[in-house]
């Protein structure tokens, strides 16, 4: 099964925590941002009242210097910060100012008790405001107005500021607030999975190390560098692993007892049945049932060794690689005449000898002799008889066994090496065979491959045993 790098936890934690912080700073900012709206009109509204009590006494002054005219000729009179330059300050009335004050964003209207109007500045407009004429605040529906009451309300100053202003000094506030937590948020993300994945160095160790490991391969985990929350799983896994070496030390001492027991009486009651019928002659009724009870005790002595085998190949203490290359062509050479002195049944071997003399490998000289016994009895078995069983050394490490017959189907070939399994083809194996070579090449280090149909051929089966050299 392929990894699914969306479900790793450096990526979940990186999604949550990037989340969580996400949240946390939006609901922070959205805070900040009525807090500061608040206070943004606070401060507003104290502009508000402080230009209009300020000013108070300047448009009292101009009033009364301008107490004859008529009301036609005090409507466009100018603005409060022109009455401020030209009337009472030190400028010199050029008018050099008007285009900065012409962008004031303050207006104000001035009143008398009667609700004409007396006054109003250059961006006031001309009608007066909605506003009643009272103390405090009023909201028309584009302007936020105060009204300030003077002279027992006598006359009565309202100063107006458009709401546009205010939320485009809202808006620009919220922005230089919300913009550099926008840029920072990459950064965070970034730095999120840098630190996630330092800190989760220790797991993925305990993760590789617990894959590199073969089935055989029980020993403890080394926890020195881990954390206290991976230590306690690796300490939980190693009690794991000691039950299941247990458990598995049991059952292989049990397998190889068993048959090492069963030898010596399977022996004996061979030897028995072959001596029954050395006494008896041809013809006689019992023989025939006495050849049977032979080739079934031969079949059992054979099933016992390979119990042995198994038993031996898969322990902790078994095969393993020796540290060094051996020379493993006369070992081939010996399996091979060995099995032919035997005469098994079958096809014939075909022995291609050129590159017997350069092939070698780390790994023990018996177990290597085992793997190429039970690779060849099983091609014998289960090959066909019209075509010899052939063996070949390629590049020095690599050797291949083939053999003629129908071919296995895909389903059947990956379940080859499992104890017991047998080809459909034939049936009077143990089922052993490939079990055994796989438990070898996975303690040696070696890679065990098969093929069915043969490569370049439409039938047959190939095993290809790859050798581990150091």
């Amino acid at each position: 099964m392929g990894k699914n790098p969306n479900r790793s936890l450096q990526a979940i934690l990186t999604r949550r925590l990037t989340l969580t912080v996400g949240v946390f700073w939006l609901a922070g900012s959205v805070l900040a941002a009525m807090t500061m709206y608040h206070e943004m009109q606070e401060a507003f509204d104290n502009s508000l009242v402080t230009t209009a009590y300020r000013y108070a006494p300047l448009i009292d002054e101009y009033l009364k210097d301008h107490k004859g005219g008529s009301p036609k000729e005090v409507l466009p009179s100018p603005a409060m910060g022109e009455i401020l330059t030209d009337d009472h300050g030190d400028g010199d009335g050029d008018g050099d100012d008007d285009d900065e004050l012409g962008e004031d964003y303050l207006m104000y209207h001035v009143r008398d008790g009667g609700g004409r109007l007396l006054l109003r500045s250059f961006n006031a407009e001309e009608e007066p405001f909605e506003a009643p004429l009272v103390e405090g605040f009023y909201n028309e529906e584009d302007f936020r107005i105060y009204s300030a009451v003077l002279l027992g309300g006598q006359r009565v100053i309202q100063v107006a500021e458009p709401l546009e202003h205010r939320r485009e000094a809202l808006m620009e506030s919220v922005l230089a607030q919300f913009l550099p937590i926008a840029l920072l948020i990459p950064v965070v993300i970034i730095q999120l999975i840098v630190v996630l994945r330092g800190g989760l160095k220790p797991i993925k160790r305990v993760r590789d190390e617990i894959e590199e490991r073969g089935e055989g391969n029980l020993q403890p985990l080394e926890q020195d560098e881990a954390p206290e929350e991976i230590s306690t799983i690796v300490t939980a896994v190693n009690r794991l692993m000691a039950k299941l070496e247990a458990a598995l030390s049991v059952e292989r001492s049990f397998t190889a007892n068993s048959a090492h027991e069963l030898r010596t009486p399977i022996a004996v009651a061979l030897a028995q049945t072959q001596r029954l019928l050395a006494e008896l002659p041809e013809g006689h009724a019992a023989r025939k049932r006495a050849v049977q009870t032979e080739e079934a005790l031969k079949r059992l002595s054979r099933l016992s060794e390979k119990l042995l085998q198994l038993a031996r190949a898969e322990s902790s203490g078994g095969f393993s690689p020796t540290g060094h290359n051996q020379d493993l062509g006369p070992t081939l050479n010996l399996v091979i005449e060995d099995l032919k002195r035997a005469g098994m049944e079958g096809a014939e071997i075909h022995f291609d000898t050129e590159n017997l003399t350069t092939l070698s490998a780390n790994i023990d000289l018996d177990a290597f002799a085992i793997c190429m016994r039970n690779l060849i009895e099983n091609a014998l078995k289960y090959g066909g008889d019209e075509e010899p069983v052939d063996i070949r050394v390629i590049e020095d490490h690599i050797v291949q066994v083939s053999n003629g017959g129908a071919p296995v189907s895909p389903d059947e070939l990956a379940q080859l090496t499992t104890r017991f399994k047998r080809s459909s083809n034939k049936a009077d194996g143990s089922g052993l065979g490939l079990a055994i070579v796989e438990a070898i090449a996975r303690n040696t280090k070696a890679e065990l491959k098969l093929y069915s149909p043969r490569p370049d051929h439409s039938d047959g089966f190939m095993v290809e045993l790859r050798l581990h050299q150091s």
